[in-house]
């Protein structure tokens, strides 16, 4: 019995131990894991950086140099570039430019050739007109009207000025750098300023005085004659090698009077000198000075 009891008592015993066991025993409860309760297995792994050498102070002026050297580089190489860019956008400018200025030498001889015949005109219709008794006039007297009446914008020059007024809004400063360059282009500009105010002068006192002496006495059938009811232009007639003859007709002679319609062309003619000799010769000259500094600087020719 006692040994019973005992194994059992000492059954329960071990059975109240295990119990408490179970329950009290610190590995039984589960604890969140924390840094305090980590088992060294599973601590984190700290990874030491390698110590890094210090760089001493020639190498950092080195790099410093190098650095300094490639943004120097860059810049210069991107400076090359615009260069490069500029100088080719002047050429071109200035050959077309060359080609501007050369084309309009050649219309302003053409035109002052047509002035002079024109004033040969002129002097001859005033002369006649002065000293002729109007009776009988052929078609020398008609032809000399003509020139003086009709033969007006065909003998005015008008500049071209497309390249100029280009390359003054492209700001391309390769241009302005030469003195006598400049000064040649700005002595054209100005003189073609004063052509186009001058042309609109003259064209002023065509339009007040000219016109009306035409539309009162001129012959327009000994035009039509000429002219073959239109089938030549004006200045198809005027460089005809042979003028026909026929009778030319003052119109409303009767009212014609000699010494105002002698003045009127007196006083044309002395405008339509002025224009030639001032205006005119001087944009021959100032087309000529800047022929020679592009020719000079940029070594252009006519083609």
């Amino acid at each position: 019995m006692n040994e019973e009891e005992k194994t059992d008592d000492g059954l329960k015993m071990a059975d109240d131990s295990g119990e408490k066991s179970m329950v009290d025993s610190p590995q039984s409860i589960e604890e969140p894991l924390t840094t305090y309760n980590l088992q060294p297995t599973t601590q984190m792994e700290v990874h030491h950086h390698p110590q890094v050498e210090k760089k001493s102070f020639k190498e950092y002026l080195l790099e410093g140099l190098m650095i300094f050297l490639a943004v120097s580089m860059g810049f210069i190489a991107e400076n090359i570039r615009e260069h490069i860019s500029e100088n080719k956008k002047a050429n071109e400018l200035a050959e077309s430019l060359y080609q501007e200025v050369y084309s309009d030498s050649i219309t302003m001889q053409q035109k002052m050739d047509l002035r002079i015949r024109k004033e040969k005109q002129m002097l001859y219709l005033r002369n006649c007109i002065q000293d002729s008794s109007l009776e009988h006039l052929g078609s020398k007297f008609g032809m000399a009207m003509l020139w003086t009446h009709h033969i007006v914008s065909i003998i005015q020059f008008e500049p071209q000025d497309g390249i100029l007024s280009q390359l003054k809004s492209s700001n391309n400063f390769k241009f302005y750098k030469n003195a006598e360059l400049l000064s040649a282009l700005g002595k054209y500009s100005v003189a073609i300023n004063r052509i186009r105010k001058r042309n609109e002068q003259e064209y002023n006192f065509v339009d007040n005085f000219i016109r009306k002496e035409s539309v009162k006495y001129f012959d327009f059938k000994w035009q039509d004659k000429i002219n073959k009811d239109g089938a030549l232009s004006a200045m198809q007639i005027i460089n005809l090698k042979v003028l026909p003859e026929f009778p030319f007709e003052l119109q409303n002679k009767r009212s014609f009077n000699k010494a105002e319609s002698s003045g009127i062309i007196a006083q044309y003619l002395s405008i339509f000198r002025g224009t030639s000799q001032l205006q005119y010769q001087e944009f021959i000259n100032t087309n000529h000075e800047l022929l020679q500094a592009l020719r000079t600087y940029y070594h252009v020719e006519k083609e």
